[in-house]
């Protein structure tokens, strides 16, 4: 079993490796393998795009305002702490808000259900899936409910808690709701990864597809340069800044501040360190340990949304022992899977998690949500 497994962690590595490489293949290789199923792939989103647009396929509407939060690649945009900073301003602007995401690979995703009404988690992440068991953590007085079909889980919303708005969290592919608000985050380093559709690429549509949104988010933006790509596409839209901040959630249950209470990034500064994570580009996690000073003398890479085993654990334990690691260090999206699990960690376990900030001036981005919450009477 041992060596399934390292079979098909070996095989997914080899897949994600050829997603993100830009350079021609040989005829006779995965990568042309993966070209033709990404033609295949495009051809069936182009035509579902056009169904829509000429109405033979119809979008449904809720009877609240509705915020989305997506990206055009697969995955490592910063959708998670986008849709909690948008929900957290909805709330602060003084409306009622509900977040909504699909529970992606939870128990709940087929079925439906609440994750938490705002005051008392209901789910755990094997039910709700990881980033929304990990939203309700934060998302204080904010519910959040979780399900594949989002009309119909957004209709159980309204009726349960009679919310001003909802937040969609990656929801840009789900054309089948009506939004207000269609705002669409770009990795402002790799924009559109190789440029080439899925499996061959990381992009889920066309570029093209960027005309439904209202407006474009470049996260890790901090050098504020704005894609070609978007000029050379005609994309007139307003284009917002946002810089990735890293944190270290403190998790020691003993107090209240269990996750809530948070700690510099620089406390890891000069630690030696063992990382292990599950995300969707674990590489920018290590990076981003190695650029606040931490000695990674070793890190586990493993698949995102990857469900730890006592096997994992121990592999991890073994190496930060022999390595001599001063701390262990994973995500707070990995955490949340494991706290109730292996505790008999050699070493301090550090949680790091990121918190999104937006650039320059924010009065536009405010007015641009603002008017989208507006209602006609209001």
């Amino acid at each position: 079993m041992t060596r399934l497994k390292n079979v098909i962690e070996r095989f997914r590595c080899r897949i994600e490796s050829a997603a993100r490489e830009a350079a021609s293949a040989p005829l006779f290789s995965i990568e042309t393998v993966l070209l033709v199923l990404s033609v295949l792939y495009g051809g069936a989103m182009g035509l579902r795009a056009r169904l829509y647009e000429k109405g033979l396929l119809s979008s449904k509407t809720l009877p609240c305002r509705v915020v989305s939060i997506g990206n055009l690649i697969a995955g490592g945009t910063g959708k998670t702490p986008m849709t909690i900073l948008i929900a957290q301003i909805i709330r602060d602007l003084g409306y009622r808000v509900v977040v909504i995401s699909r529970g992606y690979h939870g128990r709940m995703e087929e079925t439906g259900g609440v994750v938490s009404d705002g005051e008392t988690i209901l789910k755990g992440p094997e039910d709700a899936g990881d980033e929304p068991y990990l939203m309700a953590r934060l998302l204080k007085g904010i519910p959040v409910v979780v399900g594949r079909r989002r009309y119909e889980i957004g209709m159980m919303a309204v009726n349960r808690f009679n919310p001003d708005a909802i937040v969609l969290d990656d929801a840009f592919q789900h054309i089948r709701l009506n939004r207000d608000l269609n705002l669409v985050l770009l990795d402002s380093r790799s924009p559109f990864g190789n440029g080439r559709l899925l499996p061959r690429g990381l992009l889920r549509e066309p570029v093209s597809a960027l005309h439904r949104a209202h407006a474009v988010i470049l996260t890790r933006g901090d050098k504020a340069v704005r894609p070609s790509t978007l000029d050379a596409l005609a994309v007139d839209r307003p284009v917002f800044y946002t810089a990735h901040v890293p944190l270290i959630r403190n998790n020691n249950p003993v107090n209240n501040s269990f996750l809530t209470e948070t700690l510099d990034i620089s406390n890891l500064k000069g630690k030696k360190a063992v990382a292990f994570a599950g995300l969707a580009d674990n590489g920018q996690f290590f990076d981003s340990l190695k650029a606040v000073g931490c000695i990674l003398l070793h890190h586990f890479s493993f698949s995102d949304h990857y469900r730890y085993g006592r096997q994992d654990f121990d592999r991890i334990a073994e190496t930060a022992k022999k390595k001599g690691a001063d701390v262990l260090v994973t995500t707070h999206k990995d955490f949340v899977k494991i706290e109730d699990g292996y505790r008999r960690w050699p070493v301090a376990l550090t949680v790091v998690d990121v918190s999104i900030r937006l650039l320059g001036d924010p009065s536009p981005f405010l007015y641009l949500l603002s008017n989208a919450l507006d209602t006609p009477d209001s």
